[in-house]
C-alpha cells in the first residue's frame, strides 16, 4: 500500500526545469558557470572576451546573446583546444572561438572546437579562426568532430589559416540511423576546407550547401583542396560551391568508394575533381577539369 502511494507521488512529481545562467566576462567565467550548471541548462554568453579554454562535460547549451556581437572565447595560444566537448547533447551557438595552438596543453588535437566520442551535438553559427601563427604553431582544425555520432555542424565560418582543415570529420562509423550533417558552412583561406576521413560503414555523412573557397594556404600535410575524402565511403556531397582552391576542388583518395556528388558547382580549381576511388557517382554537377577515374552516373 505505502509503496503504491510513494510510486504514485513520484510519478506526479514535476520534472526538474532547465535553468538559464547569465555569463559575463571575468576570470574563467564560462568554466565556473559550467561547474554550476546541470544537464539541460543554457548558458547565455554576453558580449566580451573570455580568456579561457572551457571543458564541457554536461549536456548544456552555450549561446551568445542573440542580436549582438559574437562573444569571443580565446585560449590565448596556451591550449590545444579552446572548447573541449566531452558530453553528448551539447550545443555551441553564436560564438567566436580562437586561440588554440599546436604546443598547448589541454586537448588531443589543436582545434578551436574539439568534439570527440559523443553521441549527438550541435555546432552552429560559430566563427573560428587561427590566431596563433599558422602551420606547426597554430591550430590544425577549426572544428574537429572525431569518433562521434550524428553531430550537426551548420552555418559556421572556419577561415583564416587552419593548417589542415577548417572542418574535420573523422572516424565516423555509426550514426545510429541518423546522419552527421555538415551544412551551410563557409571554409576559406585554410590549407583544406572540409576533410572527411576514415568514415563510412554504418555512418551516414551529408556535406551539403557549403561554400569552400580559396583554401590555398600552407599546411602540415596533404594537398590543398576544397573538400577531401580520405578512406571514406558513402558520403553524400550535395549542392556545394567549391572554387578557387589551391590544387583540387574535390579530392577523392584511393579507398574512398561509393560516394555521391549531386548538383555541386566545382569550378576554377587547378583540378576540379580528382577521383582516385571507385564506384563514385555524380549527377547534375557543374565541373570544369577532371582527373583520375570518371564519375559514374548516379542512379
Amino acid at each position: 500500500m505505502w509503496l503504491a502511494v510513494i510510486a504514485g507521488a513520484l510519478a506526479l512529481a514535476p520534472a526538474a526545469l532547465a535553468d538559464t545562467l547569465e555569463v559575463r566576462p571575468g576570470p574563467n567565467a564560462i568554466q565556473k558557470a559550467l561547474t554550476s550548471a546541470h544537464n539541460g541548462d543554457t548558458l547565455r554568453i554576453h558580449d566580451g572576451t573570455y580568456r579561457e579554454s572551457p571543458v564541457i562535460n554536461k549536456r548544456v547549451t552555450l549561446r551568445g546573446v542573440a542580436g549582438g556581437p559574437r562573444p569571443t572565447v580565446d585560449a590565448q595560444c596556451e591550449d590545444r583546444a579552446t572548447f573541449l566537448v566531452n558530453s553528448g547533447g551539447v550545443t555551441l551557438d553564436h560564438l567566436r572561438v580562437v586561440g588554440a595552438a599546436e604546443n598547448g596543453s589541454q586537448g588531443p588535437f589543436p582545434s578551436e572546437v574539439d568534439v570527440e566520442n559523443i553521441g549527438t551535438g550541435t555546432i552552429h553559427d560559430l566563427v573560428v579562426r587561427d590566431t596563433c601563427g599558422g602551420p606547426e604553431v597554430g591550430a590544425e582544425y577549426g572544428i574537429n568532430v572525431f569518433n562521434s555520432g550524428p553531430v550537426d555542424v551548420t552555418d559556421n565560418v572556419a577561415a583564416g589559416g587552419f593548417s589542415d582543415a577548417g572542418i574535420y570529420i573523422g572516424g565516423i562509423t555509426d550514426t545510429n540511423d541518423d546522419a552527421l550533417r555538415v551544412v551551410r558552412n563557409l571554409t576559406n583561406h585554410n590549407h583544406q576546407g572540409i576533410i572527411v576521413e576514415n568514415s563510412g560503414a554504418n555512418g551516414v555523412i551529408q556535406v551539403a550547401q557549403n561554400r569552400s573557397i580559396n583554401n590555398a594556404g600552407p599546411g602540415v600535410e596533404g594537398n590543398m583542396a576544397g573538400i577531401f575524402l580520405n578512406n571514406s565511403d558513402g558520403v553524400r556531397i550535395r549542392d556545394n560551391t567549391v572554387k578557387d582552391n589551391g590544387e583540387f576542388g574535390v579530392n577523392i583518395s584511393p579507398g574512398s568508394d561509393h560516394n555521391r556528388l549531386i548538383e555541386n558547382t566545382i569550378t576554377s580549381n587547378p583540378t576540379d575533381v580528382n577521383n582516385q576511388g571507385s564506384a563514385n557517382c555524380g549527377s547534375g554537377n557543374t565541373i570544369g577539369t577532371r582527373a583520375g577515374n570518371p564519375l559514374m552516373p548516379c542512379g
